[in-house]
């Protein structure tokens, strides 16, 4: 704590930015399934999917308050594993899994249809570069294509039968599908595709997993035994990135140039700042459970899911920013908590701060003027939104921290 309030000082004095990164479990599905795949539309619209093994079919789930609940939505189907998810607007979304099945829906996940793929392959990975185009990559080297919204589909496969997980097009249209020891790429809008053979494979268990273009130029993708790949030249060359872990790794997503993350086995999450040139080592909430997925929204919002049907939601431990754009300049620490809360002003108004529990209620309300601590040794586990309101009692900012 000594550290943080020392970080903290000399964010005042200068004036700057400072942000670190935890993460909370912000819910828990019942019953426990494996979540292969959380995507989110923006910070508060998502879908994630699991597997059943209980005869409901009820495996996707939707939420439009950031995760905090979700309304369970059947696929039609029980005991399938499905691997993807992709929106392409608000109301149209696709999702990929066993037995070559792609699903469809016009109505932001609310209700889904099943497409007629050709294919009994299981369906890893599934893009749409326009409403009419769209690509699925899978098993034994399967590519499909659709040229009119998923109603029929082509096969453009290549005769390899290595296994593919992802598939992605840059924003300039070059495509790339990545999978076991494999690096795929088109440069005629996915018509046809060939390998790339500079790529730095080490065998024998180089199963890129994800594969992500941050832009025209600049892409990375994550692999088993922790490995990480960038490209700065659109895919031309790759390089292999220094690692902390050896765990295998499922997704690495971007918001920008600079900030990433990577999801992985054995509770791997990792970070950087700068554009993959070092990663950080972010503890998870629940210890070594894997992770399978994770979306990364925007500076204050990202979300990963799990082994056993947890949703993880990133929090920013510290925030200072400066004043002309955020008049209420403050930090809370340490996060998670255990026994009381820390709150730091930095100018010398009084400001209302209120606790609420993850269901909206509200459970305490103070005035504190430049710092002071909440004592919440009465709280039980769990998660909590700390609120700062003005005088009228709107809602001017609010935070997520975990009470331990």
């Amino acid at each position: 704590m000594k550290y943080l309030t020392v970080q903290l000082m000399l964010c005042f004095i200068m004036n700057c930015f400072v942000q670190a990164q935890s993460w909370s479990v912000i819910h828990n599905f019942i019953p426990q399934q494996t979540l292969h795949k959380v995507r989110f539309r923006n910070s508060e619209f998502g879908i994630s999917v699991g597997t059943l093994y209980n005869s409901s079919t009820k495996n996707i789930h939707r939420t439009i308050d950031g995760g905090r609940t979700w309304t369970d939505i059947s696929s039609g189907y029980t005991a399938t594993r499905f691997m993807d998810i992709f929106f392409l607007s608000d109301s149209v979304v696709y999702m990929s899994g066993n037995e070559g099945l792609i699903l469809r829906s016009y109505n932001g996940g609310l209700n889904w249809e099943t497409l007629n793929t050709g294919t009994k392959e299981q369906l890893w990975g599934v893009h749409f570069t326009s409403p009419k185009i769209g690509f699925a990559v899978g098993s034994n080297g399967k590519i499909i294509y659709t040229n009119n919204g998923g109603n029929t589909w082509e096969d453009r496969s290549t005769g390899k039968n290595n296994l593919l997980y992802d598939v992605t097009f840059t924003p300039g249209g070059t495509g790339f599908a990545s999978g076991s020891n494999i690096l795929l790429r088109s440069d005629d809008s996915g018509q046809s595709w060939f390998e790339v053979v500079n790529f730095p494979f080490e065998r024998p268990a180089d199963w890129i997993r994800s594969i992500h273009f941050v832009n025209d130029q600049l892409g990375f993708a994550c692999a088993d035994i922790g490995r990480i790949y960038r490209t700065k030249d659109g895919g031309e060359n790759w390089e292999r990135l220094n690692s902390p872990t050896q765990e295998p790794l499922f997704e690495v997503d971007f918001i920008n140039e600079n900030l990433g993350i990577i999801v992985g086995f054995s509770g791997t999450i990792l970070h950087t700042n700068d554009s993959g040139n070092n990663w950080s080592v972010v503890e998870s909430p629940l210890g070594q459970e894997h992770n399978y997925s994770a979306d990364f929204i925007d500076n204050n919002h990202a979300f990963i899911c799990t082994h056993f049907g947890s949703i993880l939601s990133m929090n920013n431990l510290i925030q200072v920013k400066d004043l002309d754009n955020h008049p209420f300049e403050y930090s809370i620490f340490p996060n998670p908590v255990s026994d009381r809360l820390y709150i730091r002003f930095k100018d010398l108004n009084t400001h209302r701060v209120s606790i609420y529990s993850s269901g909206g209620k509200q459970l305490l309300q103070q005035n504190i003027l430049k710092s002071d601590a909440i004592v919440l040794k009465e709280f039980s586990p769990g998660s909590y939104h700390f609120v700062v309101s003005d005088e009228n009692s709107n809602r001017l900012h609010s935070r997520l921290f975990i009470k331990h």
